[in-house]
């Protein structure tokens, strides 16, 4: 019997690395590059986002998730041996036993693919997931924190001042639920065509070494 051993490997640290440092100089240029708002002036919504540290968060982690897409589609639509060791394509990665049987042998080889394809979607899964639970996490602290200044709103004293602070803590509220919603779109459309080109990617592989196609 001989090994067949075709397909990219899921070496996760070096594509979660680099995405880390591109999110965050990213999301640390688009803060710099946003004006600050003038001296008693209203503040516009990326000044407000930006200003929020748990919108930043999810801006990392939507970021963080875009780019690991990103260099993960690279690998498919590249050959080069460096985008495959960014991607972690490269290195060790399980060998599939030729059997006698060519059909068991592609179903083997279809398998062993296929699930690290879903190591390698695991972030990206990850991040569809967190995006808008941290968008709700963040809705739930900012409607809490508005809730405990209701009560400075009927009591005595500065009813403006606790007023402003009661809709400050509405629009924490608002803007994290808008940054999870809004990073989670492209991050789910990128996942998508980065599951379909690795799809692509194995039927070509069991065309080359089988001459068929996967079935699904």
């Amino acid at each position: 019997m001989t090994m067949i051993r075709q397909f990219p490997a899921a070496n996760l640290v070096m594509p979660l690395g680099l995405s880390g440092l591109l999110a965050a100089a990213a999301v640390a240029g688009g803060g710099w590059a946003v004006p600050p708002a003038e001296e008693g002036a209203a503040l516009g919504l990326l000044q407000r986002l930006f200003g929020n540290p748990f919108v930043v968060l999810i801006g990392l982690v939507g970021v963080w998730a875009f780019f690991f897409g990103l260099i993960q589609l690279w690998a498919f639509q590249s050959r080069g041996v460096l985008v495959a060791r960014l991607a972690g394509h490269s290195g060790a990665a399980p060998d599939v036993m030729a059997a006698s049987d060519a059909n068991l042998t592609a179903a083997l080889f279809t398998e062993r693919w296929d699930h690290l394809a879903a190591i390698r979607m695991a972030p990206l899964s990850y991040a569809i997931w967190a995006l808008p639970l941290l968008g709700f996490i963040g809705t739930v602290i900012g409607i809490s924190d508005a809730i405990g200044d209701l009560g400075s709103v009927f009591a005595d004293g500065d009813r403006q001042e606790a007023l402003g602070s009661v809709l400050g803590a509405l629009q924490f509220a608002f803007d994290t639920t808008f940054a999870g919603l809004v990073l989670v779109m492209p991050v789910m459309a990128l996942a998508t065509t980065v599951s379909l080109r690795a799809d692509a990617a194995r039927d070509a592989a069991l065309a080359d070494n089988f001459g068929m196609q996967a079935a699904g």
